[in-house]
């Protein structure tokens, strides 16, 4: 024996031995760290999420407040004190996230008082609405409120940008976790198979006649190729997941999250079939939104909370048939070897629906954790989504008559008139009124007004097409925009509405309010103008001339 070949012999294995430490150590270290890269970037997202749910309950009690204060009714005091009530938590669970970052802590401490002030007015002014009216309550909102306001708002957003700056950083170490995984997976492993392949070649030829060494080394060979083959699974289950999980954040529709998760969870789950559902807003059903393969043993569209064990005790309930408790909503009566999975969806303390597998075979059930880390990303994506989308229609929808606020009529009527000067076609504008609206409200007080107003929104949104943008402009005043319409369609269309008006009757405290009318004012495009100012100020000459001329009437700018 040669001494090169005894040196192999004797450090060889050492030395892959070695070599598959470093790596094994190294694919370790770079798993933890992305780990934990990912559980900040949950972190921080949830962060986000608990800013925005602190932003909306304001916003939610100072609607509330406004619609109580303007209607006196008892529906919007009942949720102006439920998002009242659930503030102070929401604001201390925030604290309590951002414990970590002093500076963030402190901001959000700010934040805090600057809310407990903030409710302590308006709870000030509801108490001034309920012994003095509305009038005095009015009076009583100052620049201090509008102090606090902006205060919090600074906060919030403040906050926000630094939680979305830690996000980007976070993203970018998890992404270089991930690259540093993939080059030890691509260069050091193959480098190891090649000292391995050396060290066995030395090993056969030097030790062909001990059958037992070479046996030895054989089974050493598959554990070392069984271990290969984990690692590089396990790196792509990782690099699916980050990937996963930026594109869940570029998500705009619930509907996109869930068609993505539904997609990750089959390329990981090759021939296990599962479903998708989400609690109804009624917190009643769960319902069944997506569902792929075919199932090993059937569950309804549609179940009640209690039929899931998983959605009961808040945590992923499996089951495998003959052992344990299953789950109500699984229909396994006549079905052989089955194994199920359920997993809940919890955002913000929230359940959000769970996930259902089901297969006859149970080897999904080693990545559990792997499917828990999806799902909790798709609860904490929808979470989100829906905060956006509630804040998005907040800031566009009166609150009292769900028509489009002013904002919304500025942006939408510039955008369609517009459109339809590009493609030639026509648009028209109804602005109205109704007539001797405040002689009404001195009457029948502040809230027969607003039940008037809240009825003719009704009746505006009832006589509209799916397409046309009905906005309260202000006070009394209303505007209708009508693309692609003319204006002897648009005229008839007004004088429709001036007739249901007339016809209109709403009631107030268990009787009928006096009959009203309207005044509309009407412009169209091209010849009145190509702008939406020139529109608005057209529609608004004609409705005055309306008035003049005697109310209840539809008056055509430009008319003699």
């Amino acid at each position: 024996m040669t001494p090169i070949r005894r040196l192999a012999n004797q450090f060889g294995p050492l030395l892959a031995t070695l070599i598959f430490i470093v790596i094994g150590v190294g694919v370790y270290l770079c798993a933890d760290s992305f780990t934990n890269d990912a559980r900040w970037v949950s972190h921080t997202n949830e962060v986000i999420g608990q800013i925005d749910e602190v932003d909306a309950r304001l916003r939610d009690a100072e609607a509330a407040q406004r619609g109580f204060l303007l209607t006196n009714r008892v529906e919007y005091l009942a949720d102006y004190r439920n998002a009242r009530d659930r503030l102070p938590a929401l604001a201390t669970r925030l604290c309590v996230l951002v414990d970590d970052n002093p500076a963030q802590h402190s901001h959000c401490r700010r934040l805090q008082a600057s809310v407990q002030s903030r409710l302590g007015q308006m709870e000030s002014t509801v108490g001034i609405y309920r012994a003095h009216g509305l009038a005095r309550a009015q009076a009583a909102i100052g620049q201090e409120v509008l102090r606090v306001s902006n205060d919090i708002r600074r906060g919030v957003q403040q906050m926000g940008a630094v939680e979305r700056d830690l996000l980007q950083q976070r993203a970018a170490s998890s992404r270089a976790s991930a690259n540093l995984l993939r080059g030890l997976a691509l260069l050091g492993i193959p480098f190891g198979i090649a000292v391995i392949a050396m060290v066995y070649g030395l090993l056969r030829v030097e030790n062909r006649r001990r059958a037992g060494a070479e046996a030895e080394t054989g089974h050493a060979n598959d554990r070392l190729r069984s271990s290969i083959e984990e690692l590089q699974s396990r790196t792509a289950d990782l690099h699916e997941l980050g990937s996963y999980a930026s594109m869940l954040q570029s998500c705009m529709r619930s509907e996109e999250a869930v068609a993505l998760a539904s997609d990750l969870l089959q390329r990981m789950l090759p021939g296990v079939a599962g479903s998708i559902y989400r609690i109804r807003a009624s917190r009643d059903y769960a319902e069944e939104i997506i569902r792929w393969g075919e199932p090993a043993a059937a569950s309804p569209q549609m179940l009640a909370h209690e039929d899931c064990w998983a959605l009961r005790r808040g945590r992923p309930h499996a089951w495998d048939a003959g052992a344990g408790s299953c789950c109500a909503h699984v229909q396994a009566t006549g079905v052989g070897e089955l194994h199920t999975l359920c997993i809940p969806m919890v955002a913000q303390g929230v359940q959000l629906g769970f996930l259902y597998l089901s297969s006859a075979r149970a080897g999904f059930m080693a990545r559990t954790d792997l499917i828990e880390t999806a799902i909790e990303q798709l609860a904490m994506a929808l979470s989100n989504l829906s905060l956006q989308e509630t804040l998005r229609v907040q800031s566009i929808r009166d609150p009292m008559t769900g028509l489009f606020n002013r904002r919304y009529l500025e942006e939408s009527l510039g955008r369609e008139v517009a459109r339809c000067e590009r493609r030639e076609l026509p648009l028209a504008l109804l602005m109205l009124d109704l007539d001797h609206f405040k002689r009404f409200n001195d009457q029948h007080g502040h809230a027969g007004g607003d039940a008037l107003l809240t009825g003719f929104g009704a009746l505006l949104q009832r006589l509209s097409r799916p397409e046309d943008i009905a906005c309260r402009y202000g006070g009394e005043e209303f505007t209708l925009i009508l693309p692609e319409t003319t204006a002897e369609a648009a005229a008839a269309r007004a004088e429709a509405i001036r007739v249901a008006v007339e016809a209109m009757r709403i009631q107030y405290l268990g009787r009928d309010l006096p009959d009203v009318t309207v005044s509309v004012g009407l412009a169209a495009m091209p010849g009145h103008g190509n702008s939406s100012d020139a529109l608005l100020r057209c529609a608004d000459e004609a409705l005055y001339r309306a008035k003049r001329e005697g109310r209840n009437r539809v008056s055509v700018a430009g008319d003699a």
